[in-house]
């Protein structure tokens, strides 16, 4: 797996649980704890986040990180792109 797919998978995971669950980058930020800008960085693959940040957005989305993280897997495995 090339450096960033796994990471840009899991940002595009991100993205679209947050955008089924009707959220914008400003409520899931807040649900979350952390930056609109932040948010907004790590779904366009600018920046990732740490385990502990990842465990906080798969909380504010309602998931857990293990499902997200097999998500990504799976999504950067079929080659789907954001």
């Amino acid at each position: 797996m090339p450096n960033a797919e796994l990471s840009n998978a899991f940002a595009a995971v991100v993205k679209r649980r947050r955008l089924a669950k009707g959220f914008s980058k400003a409520v899931l930020a807040e649900r979350a704890g952390l930056h609109q800008t932040y948010v907004g960085l790590l779904e366009s693959g600018k920046s990732n986040p740490t385990l502990d940040t990842a465990n906080m957005l798969a909380k504010a989305l309602g998931v857990s990180l293990e499902k997200m993280i097999t998500e990504a897997q799976s999504t950067s495995r079929s080659g789907e792109k954001n």
